[in-house]
């Protein structure tokens, strides 16, 4: 199942998500360690912005 990264917008499939977080009852996927690591400093950032925070993604 695809998802939509709520830091950066990218899709993040549950089976290859980097990072997975639930919050308020809901499970959050992540397509890096770093948009991971953003929206656990704040998650109502994320989930209340409208406007996504362009992540440096490192190149694999």
């Amino acid at each position: 199942m695809k998802h939509i990264d709520p830091v950066c917008g990218m899709v993040a499939k549950e089976e290859t998500a980097k990072a997975k977080y639930e919050y308020k009852g809901k499970t959050y996927y992540f397509c890096s360690e770093e948009c991971f690591d953003e929206f656990k400093k704040d998650p109502e950032k994320y989930l209340n912005s409208t406007e996504k925070k362009e992540m440096p993604h490192k190149k694999e």
